[in-house]
């Protein structure tokens, strides 16, 4: 566990990147200096793990430095670098993407539509109110709901049912959480359609300043305060349950 130098408001782009140092799959590959020789990013991230965040951290933030990514020059968002991440790693992206279906179904006639995506996270902002759980936000975002305009093509009557739908599940699942006004009550553990998850990272957002909790896996390793270069322990007894989170990272465990 290392931290990240803060430069000009970069504790944002360190929340992200430790977060997903977290991910064990992520520590496999640049403890073996595996990374794509052609991708700038891959390779950047790669020498910031392997010199514990003393080379590589400027060079990302030259290679990923946008409009709306201002690392090292001003604040952006954690979640938006993860998903940068994902767009231009395709190993990340691999271990994150996973299947969903939208099915819309005819109130009258019951002829059923299904359209196929798939997406490289799950959106938490089906419920507003505090101490909500994780898993009721999830039954909230895929509990079928009516679409009254809805005109069906083939008997032209009015009104749908419509269903978000999940299939394969990732290996790593990732959650964001973009409403402030929810403070959701996540585990640990995590039960999904029979495949057992444990969380790897939390990333935490108080308005102002980005920080992040994490573990290494096998589940049962302490937990750590990861905040630019403050890096304090917590013991694998006291999990990190922060009404500042806005991502959550679980990773998929083998039976």
């Amino acid at each position: 566990m290392f931290g990240l130098q803060n430069y000009r408001g970069s504790c944002w782009v360190n929340a992200a990147l430790q977060a997903f140092f977290r991910i064990p799959d992520v520590q496999k590959r640049y403890s073996a200096s595996d990374f794509e020789k052609e991708n700038v990013i891959d390779e950047y991230l790669c020498k910031i793990w392997k010199t514990k965040g003393q080379v590589g951290l400027k060079e990302f933030f030259e290679a990923v430095r946008s409009d709306t990514l201002p690392a090292g020059l001003d604040v952006g968002d954690s979640h938006e670098l993860f998903n940068y991440l994902c767009d231009k790693l395709p190993f990340l992206d691999k271990l994150c993407r996973f299947k969903v279906a939208h099915s819309m179904e005819c109130r009258s006639c019951k002829k059923k539509n299904l359209n196929h995506d798939s997406i490289i996270e799950f959106s938490l902002d089906a419920i507003e109110g505090r101490h909500v759980s994780l898993s009721d936000c999830i039954a909230k975002t895929v509990e079928p709901y009516e679409i009254p305009d809805w005109e069906c093509e083939s008997c032209k009557s009015k009104g749908a049912m419509r269903q978000q739908l999940i299939g394969a599940f990732p290996k790593c699942m990732v959650f964001h959480a973009p409403l402030a006004n929810t403070s959701i009550d996540y585990s640990s553990i995590l039960i999904l359609n029979k495949n057992k998850y444990a969380l790897c990272s939390v990333v935490c957002y108080n308005g102002a300043h980005w920080w992040a909790f994490g573990r290494d896996m096998p589940p049962g390793s302490s937990w750590f305060l990861i905040d630019d270069t403050n890096i304090v322990e917590h013991g694998h007894r006291q999990f990190p349950v922060s009404s500042a989170m806005r991502m959550l990272i679980y990773y998929r465990l083998e039976e």
